[in-house]
């Protein structure tokens, strides 16, 4: 039997029976008088098992260990499959989840809405507030609705943080308090921190009573907005401006005190 006969049988390449050959997984077989190589079916049984256990995701250095007669009980070999069972876990996991925000996706695509990682209420609460605000609140509220979208993307906030956030602005009152805030933050860019100190701390509060502390509750301390990075982001990245940096420092840490008082653990 040639070469190209065995990897046909196998459901291979010729090229593929060479690197095994190389790898030592497939002895070289003897040589006819012409120079051609001479395969048997002890052969095609060898070179299928090697692709049956390829093709489980067995590592091909596992494998001469299998074959070769060892104990399948022997430490690396358990230790491999243990392995490959649990990077295919952690896959289906990850494609769980994939499959998941995709079909999401889809059902938005289907509908016409923005295609966006905020969760569909945040999304379309800040889509009813763009489409009634002044012109004066449109650019806050982007940047507000965009900064959400990092956060949520960065997977660092919990998601009764966004349901709040959702509740909050879908309550007339609460919006227009909101609003109202957002203004008082955005005039404060280009204002030094020590000459607005007063304004900043007034308003960190008052950001505080409008969320809710026990939607932090589910929040890691580690995972903290309040700290100085978010990510691969540094805080001074998705807010370049230090009297409203100042705020949002301010506002998550009481926010996670309140969740998370010293002395507690989770």
């Amino acid at each position: 039997m040639r070469i190209g006969s065995l990897a046909d049988a196998a459901g291979t390449t010729p090229r593929t029976v060479r690197h095994y050959h190389r790898l030592g997984l497939l002895s070289e077989p003897r040589r006819l008088s012409n120079g051609y190589r001479e395969y048997t079916i002890d052969d095609v049984v060898r070179l299928m098992r090697i692709r049956w256990l390829a093709e489980c995701g067995m590592p091909l250095g596992a494998i001469a260990a299998v074959l070769d007669g060892k104990a399948t009980d022997e430490p690396d070999v358990v230790g491999d499959l243990r392995a490959l069972l649990a990077g295919i876990e952690t896959e289906q996991t990850a494609l769980a989840h994939k499959h998941s925000r995709l079909s999401a996706l889809l059902d938005d695509a289907v509908e016409r809405r923005a295609l966006t990682a905020l969760p569909r209420d945040v999304a379309a609460t800040f889509g009813s507030l763009l489409d009634a605000a002044d012109e004066r609140d449109r650019p806050a509220l982007i940047r507000e609705r965009d900064l959400l979208e990092v956060m949520a993307i960065s997977g660092r906030v919990p998601a009764a943080f966004f349901e709040t956030m959702s509740a909050a602005l879908g309550d007339h009152d609460l919006r227009r308090k909101y609003l109202v805030l957002l203004r008082r933050f955005g005039a404060l860019e280009g204002r030094s921190v020590a000459e607005s100190e007063h304004d900043i701390d007034a308003l960190a509060d008052e950001l505080v009573s409008v969320l809710d502390v026990e939607s932090f509750a589910q929040a890691p301390e580690s995972a903290a907005l309040g700290s100085d990075s978010t990510g691969l982001l540094d805080i001074e990245d998705i807010v370049p401006d230090a009297a409203q940096r100042a705020v949002v420092l301010r506002t998550t840490t009481r926010l996670l005190d309140g969740a998370h008082p010293a002395g507690t653990s989770q």
